[in-house]
């Protein structure tokens, strides 16, 4: 009745006599959703309430809407819709499979995407590797906020009914609960989206690293995402992540590496970062996990070197086999950590005097290419940085604290006394 009252208001409004008539009913009509309606929320905030609203009938939706654009204030659209309306198999989802599908059988809605032979997507190879450690460790849990089915965390749910946490669209709310369980003993294991992490980031930066909580997170989808859409871009998370203290960020290059990367995360007893991107890759489950020397590279020579490639992720191998067909020497890095860097390694590097290249499939500023020429700047006795390094700055004074940081008046003056 409501979606059609104010229809009838926005007519009114059109004369003098409507307008008064039109105040009149506003009044009465108030007076009748205080009695009816159940809306005591928005009437809290000053809210006005219309619905709820059949949203699969779209003649009156859009006539609703038409008329609520010329509503007075703010008002609230209360829309009922059954997910998946008109398709069976969606319609009876529960997980959130039909989200977003690639091309499918109409009739019997499965997948027509095959996957090549021994290939399984990277959501799958963590949350493999985090049963694979859970079925050894009991004190292993998983959560996600509302990402069970995109994360591939379905079978852990079911062989661990206990030790899993679907805590909703709510990733603040994921991460603090991985910080009390973890000191409460627990290790825990948070997977969320890169583009969903930023809802997070007060969570990771107070909760988790300053208080050097040993919680895993793996951060899905990273990078480019092509399909699942322009927000949901992982590409700011490196940058995102590497100012803030006690935190380890990293990306393995293949599956084997992943594996081996998400043993040592919970091994380190750190606030450990994993990240890893959106697609597959050729996958063999670990006989015997290795533990990966945290803040450490690799590298892998093509040839007769003339020139270096740092980069990352799945872009070793592509770079790797790339340089093999056309024949090109390369020396090729795999910067698997993002903070800390493989300083020894760099240092190693810049004594070779070949070209460097850093090539990088997120944002450049504060990504790889900032943390590679920061480390450079501080072998240049050209150029003098003074700032706050890299740990939380204790309470005090400004005063106090600018001395202690080394960041004062004076401290300035003495550093441009040293290289006058």
């Amino acid at each position: 009745l409501s979606q059609y009252l104010i229809i009838l208001f926005f007519d009114l409004k059109s004369n003098k006599l409507g307008a008064n008539v039109l105040n009149t009913l506003s009044h009465f009509r108030d007076k009748i959703k205080d009695e009816v309606i159940d809306a005591p929320l928005f009437k809290e905030f000053n809210l006005d309430y219309m619905g709820p609203v059949d949203g699969h009938d779209i003649a009156s939706l859009i006539k609703v809407l038409q008329a609520t654009k010329e509503h007075d204030g703010p008002i609230v659209i209360h829309v009922l819709t059954q997910k998946g309306k008109g398709y069976k198999f969606a319609e009876q989802d529960k997980v959130g499979k039909w989200h977003g599908v690639s091309p499918f059988d109409v009739v019997t809605g499965k997948s027509l995407s095959l996957l090549p032979p021994n290939e399984i997507s990277w959501s799958q190879v963590i949350s493999n590797t985090v049963m694979d450690l859970a079925e050894k460790d009991k004190s292993i849990v998983a959560i996600t906020p509302a990402m069970a089915q995109g994360s591939k965390l379905l079978e852990f749910q079911k062989r661990y009914p206990d030790r899993f946490f679907d805590c909703g669209i709510a990733e603040q709310h994921a991460v603090t609960m991985a910080c009390a369980m973890a000191l409460g003993g627990l290790k825990p294991f948070v997977s969320i989206y890169s583009s969903f992490l930023q809802r997070a980031y007060d969570q990771v930066n107070h909760d988790m690293a300053r208080m050097n909580v040993p919680v895993v997170i793996g951060i899905d989808r990273c990078g480019l995402v092509g399909d699942d859409g322009e927000t949901h871009q992982g590409v700011f998370d490196i940058a995102m992540l590497r100012s803030i203290p006690n935190l380890v960020l990293s990306q393995p290059k293949d599956a084997k590496e992943a594996q081996n990367m998400i043993y040592t995360a919970f091994a380190s007893k750190k606030p450990f970062c994993v990240r890893y991107p959106r697609g597959n890759v050729r996958y063999a489950k670990n006989k015997s996990y290795s533990l990966i020397p945290i803040g450490t590279w690799e590298k892998f020579v093509v040839g007769t070197p003339t020139q270096i490639v740092i980069t990352y992720g799945p872009d070793v191998d592509h770079v790797i086999n790339k340089s093999r067909e056309n024949q090109i020497g390369l020396l090729v890095v795999n910067a698997r950590f993002f903070k800390p860097i493989d300083e020894v390694m760099m240092k190693d590097l810049l004594k070779l005097n070949l070209p460097i290249t850093v090539y990088e499939t997120d944002i450049k500023m504060g990504g790889l290419s900032s943390a590679i020429l920061e480390y450079m700047n501080t072998l240049d006795e050209k150029i003098h940085v003074l700032g706050i390094d890299d740990h939380y700055v204790c309470h005090g004074s400004v005063r106090s604290l600018r001395i202690q940081e080394g960041i004062s008046t004076e401290c300035l003056f003495e550093e441009l006394e040293k290289h006058g």
